[in-house]
């Protein structure tokens, strides 16, 4: 069985996944190149990737160890077997992205949050705020959050099934 990392974003959603629990996200591929990961989070996982013609574009989807698809955002154009480096992220909106819809179900085994340095800054409205975030994301097992910091996303260790 293979595990691997998966962020969660912050959408606001009815779900929350918890340990123990399988859930059938529909996930794109995300380098190191394209978003700030902390180093935890980065494998090297073999692929199959058909290109999927959807009428005006070609989408491209990577079979994960023939149990699970994951989409390839623009930018990553390999086609036929390859090498992927990066993790999944869990993007509950992605058909306003992608016409093809990926499938696969995993096993969420760790669930950590990801902080990073934040700066809030009041706003017209009284009680809110606004944030600007700097340094790198952080994998954040204690159980409290160090102060100047925010939850940014939530890393999801799961086995593909």
């Amino acid at each position: 069985m293979t595990t691997l990392w998966m962020i969660e974003d912050l959408e606001p959603w009815p779900d929350e996944p918890k340990v123990g629990q399988v859930c059938e996200p529909t996930t794109y591929w995300v380098t190191p190149e394209m978003m700030d990961l902390p180093a935890e989070l980065v494998c090297t996982i073999p692929a199959r990737v058909e290109a999927i013609e959807t009428g005006d574009r070609v989408e491209r989807m990577a079979h994960l160890h023939d149990v699970f698809t994951t989409m390839l955002p623009a930018g990553l154009d390999a086609t036929g077997d390859t090498m992927l480096t990066g993790c999944l992220m869990w993007d509950r909106y992605l058909w306003t992205d992608f016409r093809t819809q990926p499938a696969g179900r995993v096993l969420v085994t760790e669930r950590v949050p990801l902080i990073q340095r934040s700066t809030r800054s009041t706003v017209e409205q009284p009680g809110w705020y606004t944030s600007s975030y700097e340094g790198p994301r952080i994998m954040h097992r204690a159980s409290t959050i160090p102060e100047g910091h925010d939850v940014v996303a939530y890393a999801l260790s799961v086995r593909l099934l």
